[in-house]
């Protein structure tokens, strides 16, 4: 892994896909098997009791856990390792209104998915995501299972 600075990371994160660009999130940090993002929800991605939309929730917890793929495999991502998702399963616990944070964090056994990818061309492991409001109100948990594959 090589060190790497918020700035270097913050436009792939950020907007690496066309939704991510749609979403807006912000990254606030990154750490090897950690992601945090920030979300002001934009109006049309509001529901109709003015909060985020349960599928902009969704969308923010999978593009975090995506940086989480790239903070613990970035070498593998630069040699052509996609990351996608593989399954995911979220809960909403509360009404998210105003900001939201979602703090993506690795749940799996590093070595054993780099020995997948080399021996298969792909590795499947869980990331679990956390969604809070401003006020710590925990709204939204997920479990993704990311996949890393070589297309």
């Amino acid at each position: 892994m090589s060190n790497f600075e918020i700035h270097d990371w913050a436009p792939l994160v950020e907007s690496g896909t066309p939704f991510a660009r749609t979403l807006g999130s912000r990254l606030v940090s990154i750490a090897e098997g950690e992601v945090v993002l920030s979300f002001t929800t934009p109006e049309t991605l509001r529901n109709h009791l003015g909060g985020p939309h349960s599928a902009a929730l969704f969308g923010l917890a999978e593009t975090a856990a995506a940086g989480v793929v790239l903070s613990l495999f970035e070498d593998l991502v630069g040699a052509g390792g996609v990351p996608l998702v593989k399954s995911a399963e979220i809960s909403y616990l509360a009404i998210a209104q105003g900001p939201v944070t979602a703090t993506a964090r690795f749940a799996g056994d590093a070595e054993g998915i780099r020995a997948s990818f080399a021996s298969r061309g792909i590795a499947v492991f869980p990331v679990d995501v956390a969604i809070h409001t401003d006020d710590g109100a925990h709204t939204a948990q997920m479990r993704a299972q990311m996949a890393l594959k070589r297309l």
